[in-house]
């Protein structure tokens, strides 16, 4: 039987092949549009999260996107994706005990990660 931490490593890689093969030539490089599409199907409550204020969503991601792309081609190779992915889990994680819900008069925590932290 696999662990959850398998399972979780199993679905990164899965996602992420879903994604960069979806052309009709596939290959193993997801351009902006694949990781923009990826995020927004696949990381609705982290990214709505971590959205920095003032920043639309799109703009969050291509920035994601440009930092994520260390050699400027224009495409993210796994390394880079796994990279920019783990970033995104660190920041949603400093944050998860702060509200997270911006709708007015909402006060949700956390991305929905559903467990706490340390002792009550």
């Amino acid at each position: 039987m696999t662990s959850k931490m398998e399972n979780a490593l199993n679905d990164v890689i899965d996602v992420y092949h879903n994604y960069s093969e979806k052309r009709p030539n596939p290959d193993d490089f997801l351009q902006k549009q694949e990781f923009k599409q990826l995020l927004k199907q696949n990381a609705k409550s982290f990214l709505k999260c971590t959205l920095p204020p003032g920043s639309t969503e799109d703009e969050y991601i291509d920035d994601l996107f440009k930092k994520a792309d260390k050699n400027r081609n224009g495409y993210l190779h796994f390394e880079e994706f796994v990279t920019t992915l783990a970033k995104l889990a660190i920041h949603a994680h400093n944050i998860s005990h702060e509200p997270c819900d911006k709708t007015p008069g909402k006060d949700g925590h956390g991305h929905g990660h559903g467990h706490g932290h340390g002792p009550n």
